[in-house]
Formats: C-alpha cells, structure tokens, sequence
C-alpha cells in the first residue's frame, strides 16, 4: 500500500512511501531520505496521484512504538499554520531521536522509574483561603474535559500547594501532569518542593539534562510509567500517553517564547494543546500577562485569587528613592539611603539583593583619539564591556574584542568607560560592604552546574549580598531574603517596546515577591530619577489591579494585544538594497481588509545582526480574523531568493 509520511524536514508537505505492510495514520516509521534514514509518521493513507516516472521507495521499518494520537497530529497541523511555519518543523520538536534508538534496546526494569512513582497520601494543611479555592476549582474542573484556569495570588500566598493539590487528585486518577518553568534553573528548587509534597523527585526534562537521564526520562514517558514531569518549554512534546493535566507555572514569564528557530508561545501552545485533547490547564502567576489577565475578566478562563499570604507575613515594605545627578558618578551608584538600610538587615544577619538587568561592567565605551563609540562590526550596536574577561562583547552575535586596539589614526584607543553594567555594581558592592560573601547572578556568568552551587549557598546563607539580573525574580524561594534594592529602575522603561509597562511592572512585583516570605520584616527600595513614574507608585501599593485596569484602557485605545494581535516578518541579507526590495514585494503581495493593516517594511530597531540589514513588516489585525492561511499561501507563492532570509513571529514580544 502507498502511504504519505511527513519527515521532521523543513517540508510542509508529506513524501510518498510504500509499504508491505498495512498501516495506521500515526505510525512512526523509519525511511530513506536523500539517502539518509530518518523517522517519519505516516500522515495520509490517500496519497495523492503521483507524476509519471518517479520511484517510490519503501518503508524500511515500522517501529514498534506507539502511535502519534490523531490528536497529536491535528495538534502538529493547527501549531504549523498558526505559527506560519512547516509542518516538518513541528513534528521535528516531537521527534527525539535518541530516545528511538535507546527504546529499541528495550525497556529496562520498571524499577528504574520507581523514583518517579509519587506517593500521593500525604495530607498537607491549607489555609482556609487556599481550601476556598481549592473547593471551587474541584467544583468546575474535570480531568476529561477541556479549560483554562487562571490562578493568581501575591508572591507567598500558597499558589503552588493549591496545584500540588490538583496534582495530586491527577496522579490517583492515573493520569500524567506537565509542569512547566519558565527557566531551567529553577527546575531543582521546585523539585525540592514537589519531593516535600509528594515524597519523590519528579522526572525533569530541559537542555541542562544530560542524554542518559533524558533517555531514561523519555523511555518513561512513552511508556506511560513516568507520571509526573517538571520541565521547560520543550518538554510539551514529550510522547504523553495520558496527559490530562498541564500547569504553567509563571505564565506571564517571555522565556515560554522561543525566538529563535521556530518562534513560538510554550504557553499558547500548551492551551491549543488542551483544547484538542481535551484537558484542563492551569496559569499560575502572580503577575500574569494581560492577555490572560483579560482573559480571565472576560470570564474565557475560570479565575481564582489568593489575596494573602500563606504565612501570614507580611507584605514588603516599598520605597522609592529619588536619585540625584550625583549619584551617577564613578562608583557611586548606591544611594547613601539604601547603603544605610542595607547594612542595618546585614548586621542582623538578613540577605540583600541588589538587582541590576543589565550585564556586563559598562555599556558604552567611547575612545577620545578617534571620537567613537566603540561598536560591533557584525551588529549595529554597541559593544559592552565585560570587566572579568577585559574584553568588549556584542551580545548579539557574541562578537567578542580586546581593548588593547588601534584607532584610525594608528594611534592606541584611550576608552572611557559609561553606563552601568552588574559587575560595576559588584565592584562597589566590595567596596561599600566589606566582610560580607556577595556573588553575582547573570546568564553570561555562570553555567547550569555553578548556578546550582550559587543558589546552594543562597540557601544555606553562606551569600550575603546577591548581585543578580532578571534570572533572581523568577519564582525562587529564599528563607533570608528581606532587603532588595533595585539599581536603577529607569532603565527598564527606555526604548519603544509596547509591552514596556507590563514587562517591567511584572519584573519588579515578581522581585520584590521574593522578600519577607518567612514572617520578617523586609523592605524593597526602587532607586529613580523619576518617583512621579506611575508604575513605580503602583507598585507601592503591591495590588496589581489598578495596574491592569489602566494597562488594559490604554491597550484598547491603541489597538494593541489582546485588542488586535500581530505578525513579524522581518527580511534579512547581506546587501541591504535585496532585503529591502523584498520585503516591498512581500508587503504588496500580504493581504489587506478592514481588519488587516500592514506596517512598513522599515529598518529594524535593530538595522544589522551578524552582519546581515534588516526589514521588518508589521501584521496588525483583529482577532476576528486569522490571516494566517492567506499569508502562508502567499509565501509558498513568491520564492525566497538563496540569498535572503525570512523570520516570521506571530504574536511578537520583543520588535528588535
């Protein structure tokens, strides 16, 4: 019989394949491709006519695995078409290849996985607020039906025993649960807190992990043995057998968007991927996007608050502290007020946080010979000078230079160094506060293992001072933590991204989340040039709701999410007069209505990366409408010239 298999090939289309053997839509068949054997799924039973003269080839191997569900397949088409991306590419994401040639070694004793079998008799206490909800959610949510469910509460109101509740009602029911993390480093603090509930250690699967234990974990999912799996965005294509529960842990988090290769919403997947399976879903998040957050209002999704915290403790004290010019010179980026406050929790044996979302020492080198920024030759912006490697650092392309360099006029480079990176804050950390362990927390800093080994003696209250960018604010845990000084909260407000305000308000009421959590009192400081800023007198009030409801006004007035949504497209080449006349042709072939406008092409925010100019289009439309189908018929119809790029994003977060 001829069959047509989809190949995890940047094909939107299926190959023609024949087989001996009668087969299922769903089967996971090994096969020749340009003279390479890959793993395909058997896609169509009904191939279409082929033309005259062309060979097919056969199946050389059905494996003996289970089928892909119809509703996995159905999943793979809708996340291709709504993305705008090759079904290929999708089914690629499902498709890990190590763990096909590891199953057919066959399974081993199903006492490997006894580690993952979760006992689920423990009885821990709620509150009666977290009993409230808990009734309330049992009451309207089903394991065989599909919903999404927003479940918000301040920062230390119980939020994850009420889903380790709903957890556990799943695993007595025999089904498999999905909990997703925004960042991988969080995943061994959350698996403490689920072996403290559930007296195990739930499987974990990120890019951290190394390829005996995801086999091992891989082997375990498929074969419906593994129950319970803790992971980042790529563990939603994990071969479930029985899933019936996913919760997303930090929804609002941007770290769920994958940006790169194959964009795509981790979150808006996970909810597609409920709604054909027929599951619920569950949004956590003390700060959730405006989107759900709208959601939520609307009653599209079930809505659950917590509004205090578990412990009783109380909330953090916030105060802003009006910078002066002054404080701006050479290491002198701390007030005199938050140095005051800070040595006063340090003597009685607190931990401070001095949160800075900018890496590197400095952000602007200029060079009094010649007169210039220095910049990087690949990329149109500017190098950031790294202090611990002396070296300047695109951090873009990773384009990476010495200082001791020759200007133009062949005469040394003399750089003076601006802008406030974390290591400057670190330095005068050292200085200020002498006698104190402090340590630095930056995704260029520091990799998987050494993080662990940081965060350890975060715990144990070795660390004093913890100097840290974003990675701090995402969802950890620490006993001794009551004093934050945010750096410089003007900053994050620059430029013209249209989620600014809700990034930003987001980021602050997550950090300062993360103080007084165990009954002590605790304080955050929001150090700014600007203490009229709305969003910072807001936060004052650690009560999001006026937040929302002024973010939301002004996103309906200004047509933006959840109003109308939007597609990138952003072309990209070596010669910039190619780009750009491509991306004229693109926009004029793109269809336009009443709910479709179209924007540009214009140079990218950012004109140039790895040595490649950028044209980006902009899709604006109502939801009513999902212009999607029009728009990739219209890209199957104009080739891409060899020599150009295309990216295409639907629902953009970052306008780069």
């Amino acid at each position: 019989m001829l069959v047509d298999v989809l190949l995890p090939l940047n094909f939107d289309h299926s190959f023609t394949y024949e087989s001996n053997k009668k087969l299922k839509i769903g089967n996971l068949v090994l096969v020749s491709f340009k003279n390479k054997e890959i793993v395909g799924v058997v896609w169509d039973l009904n191939p279409k006519p082929l033309k005259k003269n062309i060979k097919i080839k056969n199946i050389i191997q059905v494996l003996d695995l289970p089928n892909l569900a119809k509703s996995k397949i159905s999943f793979i088409d809708k996340m291709a078409n709504y993305n705008l991306v090759n079904k290929g590419m999708v089914l690629n994401l499902f498709l890990y290849k190590k763990g096909f040639s590891s199953f057919n070694k066959g399974l081993k004793k199903v006492t490997d996985f006894t580690e993952f079998n979760p006992k689920i008799d423990n009885d821990k206490k709620l509150n009666d607020e977290q009993n409230n909800v808990l009734k309330c959610i049992e009451e309207k949510v089903k394991f065989n039906h599909y919903s999404t469910s927003l479940l918000q509460g301040i920062p230390g109101s119980g939020k994850t025993h009420v889903y380790f509740e709903i957890i556990k009602k799943a695993l007595k029911e025999e089904c498999q649960v999905l909990v997703l993390l925004p960042e991988k480093g969080l995943s061994e603090q959350i698996a403490k807190r689920f072996k403290n509930f559930f007296n195990c250690e739930p499987a974990i699967w990120h890019s951290g992990i190394k390829d005996k234990i995801k086999k091992k974990v891989w082997k375990g999912v498929i074969s419906n043995k593994i129950k319970l799996i803790l992971g980042a965005r790529s563990a939603l294509f994990l071969p479930f057998q029985k899933l019936k529960l996913i919760v997303i842990d930090e929804e609002h988090d941007s770290s769920y968007k994958q940006d790169e290769g194959l964009p795509f919403s981790a979150r808006d997947m996970a909810i597609l991927q409920a709604s054909i399976e027929k599951f619920p879903i569950f949004l956590v998040s003390a700060t959730p996007s405006v989107e759900t957050f709208y959601n939520a209002q609307n009653k599209k999704y079930n809505y659950y608050t917590l509004q205090n915290r578990f412990n009783q403790s109380d909330i953090p004290e916030i105060e802003t502290i009006k910078l002066k010019k002054e404080n701006s010179s050479e290491n002198n980026f701390i007030s005199e007020l938050a140095i005051k406050e800070v040595k006063s929790f340090l003597q009685t044996g607190d931990q401070v946080l001095f949160f800075l979302n900018r890496r590197g020492h400095s952000t602007f080198l200029f060079c009094y010979n010649c007169m210039q920024r220095l910049e990087c030759p690949k990329c149109s912006v500017g190098l950031v000078y790294h202090k611990k490697n002396n070296i300047a650092v695109c951090h873009y392309c990773n384009h990476a230079t010495q200082l001791q360099r020759k200007c133009q006029n062949n005469q040394m480079c003399k750089f003076k160094f601006y802008g406030v990176g974390l290591e400057k804050i670190y330095e005068e950390i050292q200085i200020k506060f002498k006698g104190y362990k402090s340590d630095i927390l930056s995704s260029d800093l520091t990799d998987y293992d050494k993080f662990q080994l940081q965060l350890q003696n975060i715990e144990n209250n070795k660390t004093k001072i913890i100097v840290a960018t974003q990675i701090i604010s995402k969802g950890f845990n620490f006993r001794n933590l009551n004093c934050i000084v945010a750096v410089n909260c003007d900053s994050a407000f620059l430029g013209n991204d249209i989620r600014a305000a809700e990034k930003n308000y987001q980021l602050l009421y997550q950090l300062a989340g993360r103080a007084g959590r165990f009954n002590k009192k605790s304080k955050i400081f929001l150090q700014t040039f600007d203490d009229k800023n709305s969003i910072l007198n807001s936060l004052k009030k650690f009560n999001s709701n006026d937040f929302y409801k002024n973010e939301i006004n002004f996103r309906k007035q200004s047509k933006l999410p959840p109003f109308y949504k939007f597609i990138s497209l952003v072309v990209s080449g070596k010669n910039s007069f190619h780009a750009q006349k491509y991306a004229v042709l693109l926009k004029n072939s793109l269809p336009k209505n009443e709910y479709i406008e179209i924007y540009g092409p214009v140079s990218a925010a950012i004109s140039k990366i790895k040595s490649e100019y950028r044209f980006r289009l902009l899709v604006k439309y109502n939801p009513k409408v999902t212009p999607q189908t029009q728009i990739k018929k219209k890209l199957k119809e104009m080739q891409l010239p060899s020599n150009l790029k295309l990216q295409i994003d639907v629902d953009p977060l970052n306008f780069y």
